[in-house]
């Protein structure tokens, strides 16, 4: 009876561990089938097309169409016109905002040409405390141009690392299990860190961290930082920052590089000893307390 009973006890056991993985391998493949398989909700299509069509009464135009919105990716779309449209920052942002209570809450707004995709204006939501939206009260001239609009979706990875989860502790527990002096080395202990502030940056990894929190930089956002590193407390010019990070794309900025800094900003504003100004006219400073 004392072997059957054992036996018994190692079944159940085997099938907890089967039950598990099931489980959380069903969860993570539902996860990402809903994430890349959900179309954006008919409401926020129809906020999109809604702004385009507020943004032709602002510039006078009660007749001309708003195109279908296009879906550029699963985080982009875009918003074109049937006709040259007159634009304005102000009319642009506001109207924006008042529909964005069917939209993600991070987003960033783009302008573009028709003819070579430039971009003529842009700006990013949510703003950091004390930053104010770029270039208010200067219209643009007539023409023919388009609005992409990209949001930040976070949420799928949220659910995939949800579903995982219990794998990666089942998993982990077998392996600390095995080998417990196989240990992550300290965030301190890689090479190539820069201090600033309260930040360590890694130009290699493209990122920072701050009380054990890491914080991922895109290339450009890198490239910038880059630079700003290397002229703490001094100021960089626009022209330096355009030449150094884009020029070698041969790509127009136009106010691509406010938005950047934007991004930036909010990535270092985690230490609040660290301040990117604006330098009217000129460029920015790094400011490091």
């Amino acid at each position: 009876m004392r072997v059957v009973k054992s036996g018994k006890v190692v079944l159940l056991g085997m099938l907890k561990y089967l039950y598990i993985l099931l489980i959380s391998g069903l969860a993570a493949w539902a996860a990402l089938t809903a994430a890349d398989g959900q179309a954006m909700p008919a409401e926020q299509v129809i906020s999109l097309r809604r702004i385009g069509h507020k943004l032709l009464l602002a510039s006078g135009d009660s007749t001309s169409r708003v195109l279908p919105v296009k879906e550029v990716s699963d985080s982009e779309f875009e918003i074109r016109f049937e006709k040259p449209i007159a634009l304005t920052p102000d009319a642009l942002v506001d109207i924006v905002s008042k529909e964005a209570r069917q939209l993600p809450k991070q987003y960033v707004v783009a302008v573009h040409s028709c003819n070579d995709a430039a971009i003529h204006y842009s700006y990013s939501m949510p703003l950091s405390a004390g930053e104010k939206v770029p270039c208010l009260g200067r219209p643009l001239p007539k023409g023919c141009y388009y609005i992409t609009i990209s949001f930040d979706k976070p949420q799928s990875l949220a659910w995939f690392s949800a579903g995982m989860l219990p794998v990666f502790l089942f998993l982990g527990w077998r392996a600390f299990g095995k080998n417990k002096a196989a240990t992550v080395p300290a965030v301190h202990s890689a090479p190539g860190a820069l201090q600033i502030g309260l930040m360590r940056y890694y130009p290699a990894l493209q990122k920072l961290v701050i009380n054990n929190d890491h914080i991922a930089l895109t290339g450009k956002e890198a490239r910038v930082l880059d630079i700003f590193a290397g002229n703490i407390n001094i100021e960089v010019s626009r022209e330096r920052l355009q030449k150094e990070v884009w020029e070698d794309e041969g790509v127009i900025v136009g106010r691509s590089l406010d938005v950047f800094i934007s991004k930036l900003r909010k990535k270092l504003s985690a230490d609040p000893g660290i301040q990117i100004v604006n330098i009217h006219g000129k460029g920015y400073k790094l400011i490091v307390e």
